[in-house]
């Protein structure tokens, strides 16, 4: 049988720190580093954002959110959960304290953000090399030798496989999220769920993503990454 060295267990509770200083630990640099001040400064965003951004009425200052707010930050923040993952996530916080006082939880408090984010977020961070194998069992070889997908292919991926999105007009989720992508809504995109207005949107994307589409720019033009590798390789040099 298993046994558990409680004294052992007790006594590295208390090294590691009462409260959220065991999850500042856990981000990167730490409390006084630029990843808890970024995190910081998305959930008073996301404070913002769920009262409207552009209201001219009086804000209600607190130190909550929405828990509606939580898929928002944690992919600002790079974590990318599916929508099962944001079901989850959603659920730990709403059902947190049913059993104690029989209410749900709708609202959610920095701390208790920074703890779902550092329990939920992958450990290794976006895989670049799954995306490449995707493209290596989806896509053919071009003219490079190069395996890539047929532009219409590939958007019919994204609305009927896995969890898929819709498209049903030129307002849909998946136009705005790719115009976005390539950079061609005013100010990167649409603050707000839903207010995205560009017109032809169909048409720009058909404009501006090539007929055939490889791993590589998918990554760097499309998902920005080659932006990414830039900016770690300035930092590396300074």
């Amino acid at each position: 049988m298993w046994q558990v060295n409680v004294i052992a267990l007790e006594a590295g509770s208390k090294l590691g720190g009462d409260g959220l200083i065991p999850f500042y630990g856990l981000l990167e640099g730490g409390r006084d580093w630029e990843h808890f001040r970024e995190l910081e400064n998305y959930f008073y965003y996301a404070q913002i954002r769920s009262q409207g951004v552009d209201t001219t009425e009086m804000r209600a200052i607190s130190d909550t959110i929405p828990i509606s707010e939580v898929p928002y930050v944690m992919r600002a923040m790079g974590h990318y959960p599916s929508e099962q993952e944001v079901e989850d996530m959603i659920n730990e916080v709403k059902f947190s304290r049913y059993v104690d006082t029989g209410e749900y939880v709708d609202k959610i408090a920095l701390g208790d953000l920074i703890r779902l984010y550092v329990n939920h977020r992958p450990a290794f961070g976006l895989n670049t090399a799954q995306l490449s194998h995707a493209f290596e069992v989806l896509g053919l070889s071009d003219e490079d030798e190069a395996p890539s997908i047929d532009r219409g292919e590939l958007l019919d991926l994204l609305q009927t496989k896995g969890e898929h999105l819709t498209d049903s007009d030129s307002d849909s989720d998946l136009t705005e999220y790719i115009t976005t992508l390539l950079g061609l809504n005013p100010e990167g995109g649409s603050s707000e769920l839903g207010s995205h207005g560009i017109e032809g949107s169909t048409n720009l994307i058909e404009e501006f993503l090539p007929d055939r589409i490889n791993a590589e720019h998918f990554l760097d033009d499309i998902l920005g990454f080659g932006l990414m590798s830039e900016d770690s390789q300035e930092l590396e040099a300074q």
